[in-house]
């Protein structure tokens, strides 16, 4: 699908790499969502009004909100059980997650946009919608549309 529409997705080897992303999660991400990040890199793209984060090298977006840096959404988001693995697509600063803290089936866990106002000025999680109950799903929403745009930007070199 991603390839397909225009995106520069690659084969890689990626496992020692998600290795090192998972450790610094309370729980392991969705078996489709590891798949995919297994055994592809790619930029950072845009799919059914969402922007994932790259994941293109060693030092990437996940890797770094995984490490929860001081003063960013991941400070809070982590130990409260969501992981960020991207933002709306309109530019906004919400956190698009994965809610880790239900149990779901082959920990296909839903997709949720929170409310990052809520986190940097109050310092609590508020979930503000869930846009899909799993990446399973958000993949199927993207490959049912006949007219579902890609969009990433071309590096810069």
């Amino acid at each position: 699908m991603v390839k397909g529409r225009g995106v520069p997705i690659r084969p890689d080897d990626n496992a020692s790499r998600l290795r090192m992303f998972e450790k610094k999660l309370p729980k392991r991400m969705p078996q489709s969502f590891e798949s995919l990040l297994s055994r592809y890199s790619f930029p950072a793209f845009d799919v059914l009004g969402i922007t994932l984060f790259e994941w293109d090298s060693e030092s990437n977006k996940y890797i770094v909100e995984a490490s929860a840096p001081k003063n960013s959404l991941s400070e809070l988001l982590i130990p409260a059980g969501y992981e960020q693995i991207g933002r709306p697509d309109t530019g906004d600063f919400d956190a698009i997650c994965f809610d880790l803290n239900r149990e779901a089936q082959n920990r296909e866990y839903r997709v949720v946009q929170v409310d990052h106002e809520d986190v940097l000025c109050n310092w609590k999680v508020r979930v503000t919608e869930e846009l899909w109950p799993s990446f399973i799903k958000l993949v199927e929403s993207a490959l049912s549309s006949d007219d579902t745009q890609l969009y990433y930007d071309e590096p810069i070199e």
